[in-house]
């Protein structure tokens, strides 16, 4: 029984702490669209994602944002740009050269178009610069910081254009006010776990 317990215990906690460090490495090449972005699964903050750009590229990811007013994220790489996007795949807001060294991508929190609501997001990787339209044209306008105010904007992202440097390379993002998205594996998993200890604990104190 004491094993039984210890089994199902150990369970639970590694799902549940299976991305304790908040890490997140991309699994081949994430697509550049809400329907090939990459799933960022899993359980507890993200801290950050690393990646590879390979030329021409745009890389998107699924990701939960939990704290709208303190999110944010921070891109280096070889000259890279940001943008995020709601479950719609409406643009929210971009940037480009904004970070500390003139070349780094930044979404601070705080700003006028941070998010408001919590939920589902899309955050994009590109390389400087492809920039990212609707069926109506280009989403973003502005410079360094980039605003869901182009002829695009009322429409949600539907394709990539613009020219590279024709050198990509590996990136990083660090994040804040964001999470995983849990797996429903991990979840079904977890569950039965925590519902089995509950259970055995039960038969124990009858």
């Amino acid at each position: 029984m004491k094993r039984l317990i210890a089994i199902c215990s150990i369970l639970t906690v590694a799902i549940a702490g299976s991305n304790a460090l908040g890490a997140w490495t991309e699994i081949g090449d994430a697509g550049d669209l809400p329907g090939t972005a990459q799933a960022v699964t899993g359980s507890g903050p993200l801290l950050s994602i690393t990646g590879t750009m390979n030329d021409p590229d745009v890389d998107m990811y699924q990701i939960y944002i939990y704290d709208p007013a303190g999110f944010s994220a921070y891109a280096t790489g070889w000259d890279p740009m940001l943008f995020l996007f709601d479950q719609s795949g409406m643009g929210v807001y971009g940037d480009d050269d904004s970070g500390g060294t003139g070349f780094d991508a930044f979404l601070p929190a705080g700003d006028t178009y941070s998010p408001t609501t919590a939920g589902i997001y899309y955050l994009a990787i590109s390389e400087f610069a492809l920039h990212p339209n609707s069926a109506s044209g280009s989403i973003f306008s502005g410079y360094p910081t980039l605003s869901p105010t182009g002829p695009g904007a009322g429409s949600p992202v539907s394709s990539w254009s613009g020219a590279t440097w024709g050198i990509g390379g590996d990136y990083t993002i660090e994040l804040t006010g964001a999470a995983h998205i849990p797996a429903p594996g991990a979840i079904l998993l977890g569950g039965i776990g925590v519902g089995l200890v509950s259970w055995l604990r039960r038969r124990r104190a009858l």
